[in-house]
């Protein structure tokens, strides 16, 4: 029963991903970045922010030829924007939401020193933040967490 609950919250994570909304919209213009490296994205013909999970009458898929280089390069500058994002900001991204709970989930949710499965967290050994793997985290419960501090 634990293990179908666990994938269940995955895939409601999954779920809330974007398919066909506003944000994948070819009439949207990206402005910055400013000086917090935040970006202002609006649809050029309502000029106001678009919606992440609606689309409007105007919406029109944004299909484009990219090849794999492209995708390898867009990823690379993607990572490293997420290197000058605040901490805090990463953390509350679908990215690491999804990541986290797939840690979890392989590991059983258990603590990697005492096995516990009380208070267990997910943190980085290091700052590979969007491009991290599970040799870059470990899982702690909170007893171990305030014995390694």
């Amino acid at each position: 029963m634990e293990v179908y609950y666990m994938n269940k919250k995955i895939k409601e994570i999954e779920d809330t991903l974007p398919k066909d909304c506003c944000s994948l919209c070819t009439h949207l213009t990206l402005d910055g970045p400013d000086e917090f490296f935040k970006y202002e994205i609006k649809c050029v013909i309502k000029d106001c922010t678009p919606s992440p999970k609606d689309y409007c009458e105007y919406f029109e898929p944004e299909h484009n030829n990219l090849n794999t280089s492209d995708l390898d390069n867009l990823y690379l500058n993607f990572l490293e924007s997420c290197l000058r994002v605040r901490y805090e900001d990463y953390l509350n991204s679908m990215y690491w939401k999804l990541f986290r709970e797939q840690v979890l989930y392989k590991n059983h949710y258990r603590c990697s020193i005492c096995h516990s499965n009380e208070n267990v967290e997910v943190y980085h050994l290091n700052k590979k933040f969007g491009r991290e793997t599970e040799d870059d985290v470990i899982l702690l419960c909170s007893k171990c967490l305030k014995k390694d501090e």
